[in-house]
Order: C-alpha cells, then sequence, then structure tokens
C-alpha cells in the first residue's frame, strides 16, 4: 500500500539521512540540523512552527470526514554524541562519515529524522486517505533529556490536544528492515544520583588522624548491593551501576571528599523507582554519619517515566505493518534498561514506541548504540517509513478508544512531578514565548 511509495523516495531518504550524518550537532547545537528540517517541510508544503530551544513542529490535517477525529504526535530525535567517529564499521569503510571532529550520529538519529520527514512527504501527498491530524514533532536534546520540555510547554501553553504517540528507534538487535513490536515496557525509567562525601584530609602516612571518605563510599557501595537482594523481587527488573568515581590525585594524601555517580534502571516506576529513591538515600545518609562523615547530595533525581507501550496500539501496529511488509519483517521486541525522552510522550498520551533492525552483517551495520563503530543499513529505512506511513492512516481511521495518561493536558503537573521548581517552570514558559 505505501511500501511502494517509500521505495520512489527512498533516494530522498538516503539524501536526508547523509546530509545530517556528515553534519551532527550535539545535544541543545542543532541549528544546522533545525534548519535542514524547516526547509525540507517548506517545500513539502507543510506548516511549523520552531520552538525556541524544543525543536520543530509540524503539523498535517486529513481531509476524510470522521465524528470523532484524532490527533497523533510522531517524534523523531536531531541530535548526535560526543564520539569520535572510526572510518570503518563492524566490517567495511562507512558510506557516509561525520565532518564534524568529536561529534556523531552513534545512536541513529539521522535516521530518524529522515524517516520521519519522508513519511510526512507520503502522508501530506495523501491526506484524503486518512481524518484527524498528525503533529510531526523533530525534538533537540533528546540524548541527555535537555529540550523536550519546552516542545511539552509549548503544546501545554497553545492547548494543542493529542490522542496518541509514536515513534521509531533503530536497532542493531534486529535483522534489517524488521520492526520489533511489544506491550508494555519496552525502555526503562530511570534516576540519577550525584553524591559528594565528606570527610578530614590526611596524610598518607598517618590515616588516624584522618578520616578517609572512601571507608564510607565502600561501605555504601557494598550495602547497594545487598540493597538490591534483600528490598527487592527478583521478578521486579532494575539494574543500577556507578558510572564515576572521583577522589583525590596526590598518593601520600587522603583528600577530604569523594563525589561518585550512577543511575538506576527500571520498569515499574511506583513500587521499584520510588521505593529504590527512598531506599538508597537513607542508606546513604545512615552510612555518612555512621562514618562521621558529611554528604551533598549534588544531584538526586526523582524516578523518570519508563516507556510503556499501549496494547491496543501495539496490536495494531504488529496486524497493519504485517500486511505492509509482510510476516517475515515483524518481530517481537524485547525490552530494553536503555531510556529514552518519549517516556514523556507516553506519560501524557498512550503511545507506541517500535524498534527497527538495522543489522546486516555484510555490510558491517549492528554495533551497538553509543559505540564509536555504529552504523546502520539505510535500506531499512524504507520499511520504517512505510510501517509509519501504514500505522498512522490505520490509527487515524480506527475506532480504537484509548485511555489517557495520567498527565494529559497538565503539562505543569508533570513537570512538578518532575521535581522542577516553580521558577524553572516560568523560565521554560518564558523561553517560547
Amino acid at each position: 500500500m505505501y511500501e511502494k511509495k517509500a521505495q520512489e523516495l527512498f533516494d530522498y531518504t538516503v539524501d536526508i539521512r547523509r546530509k545530517i550524518h556528515e553534519n551532527p550537532e550535539l545535544s541543545g547545537q542543532e541549528e544546522k540540523t533545525v534548519e535542514l528540517v524547516k526547509k525540507e517541510l517548506k517545500e513539502i508544503g507543510i506548516d511549523f512552527v520552531d520552538v525556541n530551544k524544543g525543536g520543530v513542529l509540524g503539523f498535517i490535517e486529513g481531509n476524510q470526514k470522521s465524528d470523532n477525529p484524532k490527533t497523533i504526535i510522531l517524534r523523531a530525535d536531531l541530535d548526535a554524541l560526543p564520539f569520535e567517529e572510526t572510518e570503518k564499521n563492524l566490517k567495511n569503510n562507512r558510506l557516509v562519515k561525520s565532518k564534524n571532529p568529536g561529534a556523531m550520529h552513534a545512536c541513529g538519529h539521522d535516521g530518524h529524522t529522515a524517516i520521519l520527514l519522508t513519511a510526512a512527504k507520503i502522508l501530506n501527498e495523501n491526506k484524503d486517505d486518512f481524518a484527524g491530524r498528525i503533529i510531526l514533532c523533530f525534538e533537540r536534546g533528546e540524548e541527555f533529556g535537555l529540550n523536550y520540555k519546552y516542545l511539552m510547554a509549548y503544546l501545554g501553553k497553545n492547548e494543542v490536544d493529542i490522542d496518541s504517540s509514536f515513534a521509531i528507534h533503530v536497532s542493531p538487535e534486529y535483522e534489517s528492515g524488521v520492526m520489533a513490536i511489544k506491550s508494555g515496557g519496552i525502555n526503562a525509567g530511570a534516576m540519577m544520583f550525584d553524591v559528594t562525601i565528606k570527610g578530614e584530609s590526611g596524610h598518607g602516612s598517618r590515616p588516624y588522624m584522618a578520616n578517609n571518605p572512601l571507608d564510607c563510599f565502600v561501605d555504601i557501595y557494598n550495602e547497594l548491593k545487598s540493597l538490591r537482594m534483600n528490598k527487592f523481587s527478583p521478578f521486579e527488573p532494575m539494574t543500577y551501576s556507578i558510572g564515576a568515581v572521583e577522589m583525590g590525585n596526590q598518593f601520600n594524601q587522603i583528600p577530604d571528599k569523594l563525589r561518585f555517580k550512577g543511575s538506576v534502571r527500571f520498569f515499574d516506576r511506583k513500587e521499584v523507582g520510588y521505593r529504590f529513591y527512598r531506599e538508597f538515600q537513607s542508606l546513604i545518609i545512615n552510612k555518612v554519619k555512621s562514618h562521621n562523615c558529611r554528604v551533598v547530595f549534588n544531584e538526586y533525581t526523582r524516578p523518570h517515566f519508563p516507556i510503556i507501550n499501549d496494547e491496543k496500539l501495539a496490536n495494531l501496529a504488529k496486524n497493519v505493518m504485517a500486511d505492509e511488509l509482510g510476516e517475515d519483517y515483524i518481530a517481537n521486541a524485547n525490552p530494553s534498561m536503555g531510556s529514552d525522552s518519549f517516556a514523556i510522550y507516553t506519560a501524557q498520551w498512550p503511545g507506541l514506541y517500535l524498534m527497527l533492525g538495522i543489522k546486516n552483517e555484510e555490510l558491517g551495520s549492528g554495533a551497538a548504540l553509543h559505540s564509536s563503530k555504529f552504523d546502520l543499513d539505510e535500506n531499512a529505512l524504507k520499511n520504517g517509513v512505510a510501517a509509519t506511513v501504514r500505522y498512522v492512516v490505520e490509527y487515524l481511521n480506527s475506532d480504537i478508544k484509548l485511555e489517557d495518561g495520567p498527565y494529559k493536558n497538565n503539562i505543569k503537573g508533570l513537570f512538578i512531578e518532575e521535581n522542577r521548581s516553580q521558577e524553572e517552570i516560568e523560565e521554560i514558559y518564558d523561553d517560547i514565548a
């Protein structure tokens, strides 16, 4: 139905992907990428707004009549990662390489944007195929969760009513062109911590005259292992990691402070995320006290939302995408402990987050996301385009009724739940004014 159109526009898709790949921009710095998106939307004939710091929102109105027209938001991300791209992928020289030293599209956002722009082109040319409204969302700063807040504030301020959300993410876990789908938890929620323990410095020859913060940290770290075992069911997915430990720089000096940073991942935000939030904070405070140290929580975030796929939408996608692409290109997705800002979308509007396989051993694509060897098989993008268009048309024309997320039409409430201060919320709204 739409696979042929995706094939006809394949050169366009590849051209967009390569332009973005050659000119990667880090989170919050996507000025040229935003200009490219705006240029393409203008040429396609799609109305759009450039949301300051947030990204670009485009709008397509269907022509079919409906007693209950729906609105769906389609998200693609724009930013790159601070990696130096290798000359070769897992096997071959790259077809296209970053021209910006120290920046690389190592998470496939170039492919996501190319898919959405091509799908937008097809949808805009076939408005008679569907009822309702499509919002195209090109999000800045996804990698560090920096910029979605501006898009959300714009949508809330302008009372844009949305019924459902959708996004595709490329994945080296699946063969090229495969659409991997599941209902329920697909990407984990997360919380981050950045903690400084303060003791008393001293000379290495007289440790008894110092209060080494390392002793306190070791006690915390060892207790953290038992916390996972004793406080959480083995049937509740959760992982944690310490990503940085900073302490001193001299062989004979005991420093007065130690700083450690890490993250936790989970799917059950209430029973696992918040329980860890409370238990770990209590553990740190008690251990610091027992070691006669002091503690500063530089950052201790509330648990962020996981991505929970709606069951009705997952079933719809499996059926219509199998019809569009063939059963061989549909797979059951495995949940990932990775996180994505798309969780904020599904916290408001029932949504679907799919994985698009890009693994091709012959081409050398299949390295892990966030790897300097990461590459994608561009042929997979065709299926991403066709699947997106078919799903959107079928959803908008369906009579599916969905249960709204807990924060629909309550963006400020969502911001408060994220532990943003009133001052920060006001600044966000000022920035988009």
